[in-house]
């Protein structure tokens, strides 16, 4: 009886599985065959399909903390076994990321990807997999600088996004009163008149403008983001090809999780009931 009830609840937990594994990844690839690929100097903004290069943003150089090579972008997956599970499985130990930006290069344009945003390689088989003795084993995954890379997001044009930057330092100052009033205050009358507030605002411009222009990544005219909608933004080092390939796989493999489930549900239900 017990193996029943364990077999019972193995087929709900792969049934369910299945079907999440299946509506994802199928309207992945609804995604990627119904939006066209786009070229970033002629791209309107909204969501869009890319193709391109991955390159350095400008900042820091990355390593993975495995074998310490420099890359773009790192996620690591640390698994262990205990001695003391039956299974034997697999069990996650830890997970890191990087959060270093990156961008895609298509020879018309670069575009800003941050990571934190994105869902990258999240569907791939690791690059490499490094063992730390019997039981612990290091997942990798790895951008590197030439990779290929795809992207699925919203795209939009990051001087659209800079001429927020003003009103953004004007409501962080605006919260240390007595500092706004030391720089703007000129009659000292302990309050910012108009004339004030204007020479305030000029001063938020200009200072957003040079830090836009020091920054590292400024010479990167576009910035993928994550949609305002429920769709996702996708990011792979592998080929549209190999990307459209595997999730198409992993549809087809959740939508036979789903139905074999299923099946063995109605068959013991049908078996209980009898």
């Amino acid at each position: 009886m017990t193996d029943e009830v364990e077999l019972f609840a193995f087929a709900v937990i792969g049934a369910v599985s299945g079907y999440l594994m299946w509506r994802r990844n199928m309207r992945a690839a609804n995604l990627m065959d119904g939006t066209a690929t786009s070229r970033l100097a002629s791209a309107a903004k909204g969501y869009v399909e890319l193709i391109g290069t991955a390159r350095a943003a400008g900042g820091p150089p990355v390593r993975d903390p495995v074998q310490f090579r420099e890359c773009l972008w790192f996620k690591l997956v640390t698994e262990k076994r205990s001695l003391l599970s039956r299974s034997q499985q697999w069990e996650v130990e830890r997970r890191v990321a990087s959060t270093e930006p990156l961008a895609l290069e298509d020879g018309t344009g670069s575009c800003l990807i941050v990571p934190g945003e994105a869902k990258i390689d999240e569907e791939q088989d690791p690059d490499i997999v490094v063992k730390d003795g019997p039981r612990r084993r290091h997942k990798l995954w790895r951008i590197h600088d030439g990779d290929p890379l795809y992207a699925l997001g919203f795209l939009e044009r990051r001087v659209a996004m800079a001429d927020a930057a003003p009103a953004g330092l004007l409501h962080v100052w605006k919260r240390d009163q007595a500092r706004l009033l030391e720089h703007f205050d000129a009659n000292r009358d302990g309050r910012i008149d108009a004339a004030e507030w204007e020479r305030a605002r000029r001063a938020a411009l200009e200072q957003a403008t040079a830090d836009a222009a020091a920054a590292p990544d400024a010479h990167i005219g576009y910035q993928l983001r994550q949609p305002p909608d429920d769709r996702p933004l996708l990011v792979s080092s592998r080929t549209e090809a190999e990307v459209s390939r595997r999730v198409k796989w992993r549809s087809r493999l959740g939508l036979a999780m789903f139905v074999g489930g299923s099946l063995y549900i109605l068959f013991a239900l049908k078996q209980y009931l009898t």
